[in-house]
Formats: structure tokens, sequence, C-alpha cells
């Protein structure tokens, strides 16, 4: 759980990245599994399903710029890089601040 920072529900691959050093790893469609984003991370809206960050609050960047490239956005979880494994399928409810593991 976190704050719902930009509507919408979608499903996709969890993609856990620490930095720009390891941008090569997200495709299209993957969720971005990150502490916080900067916007060394602009490059990276485009391709992405979503987006939940372990920090952040309603005017952070993550929230914004999700906002502004209408994907669903879940910020402020505290401990999302550490609950959800690279790879696995998870939903996330930008609308409810909800962001679960599929499997």
């Amino acid at each position: 759980h976190g704050l719902a920072a930009s509507g919408g529900v979608y499903e996709g691959p969890a993609r856990r990245v620490g930095g720009p050093e390891q941008f090569d790893r997200i495709r299209k469609g993957d969720v971005l599994i990150t502490e916080c984003t900067s916007e060394a991370f602009n490059i990276l809206l485009p391709l992405l399903g979503a987006l939940v960050t372990d920090s952040g609050g309603l005017l952070s960047h993550p929230a914004i710029v999700s906002r502004e490239y209408g994907i669903p956005g879940v910020v402020g979880t505290r401990d999302a890089t550490d609950r959800i494994p690279d790879g696995v399928r998870v939903r996330v409810d930008g609308d409810a601040g909800e962001v679960t593991v599929l499997g």
C-alpha cells in the first residue's frame, strides 16, 4: 500500500531498477519498482505500464510524472523494492494506492 498518485489499473511484469545504470533492463509495458525517481528516469516513462516507488508524496517527482504520462502510479510504499521480486507479475491500482503481487 502507498499513496494513490495517478489513477488507473495496470498489470504487468515488475522491474526493480536502482538507477540509470540499470535502465537497459526496462522493456515496454514493465512496471517500474524503484526507491524514487529523478529527472534521469524521464527517458523511461514512455515505456512504462505503471510506476511504484518506496518514497514520495503527491507532489513528488514520480507522482507528477506518472500523472503527466497518464500511467498508474503508487508512491510512498516504503518497502516495495524489498517486497516485490524482480520479474513477478503485479497489479498496480493507482486509484486505491495498492500494489498486488499476482505471481
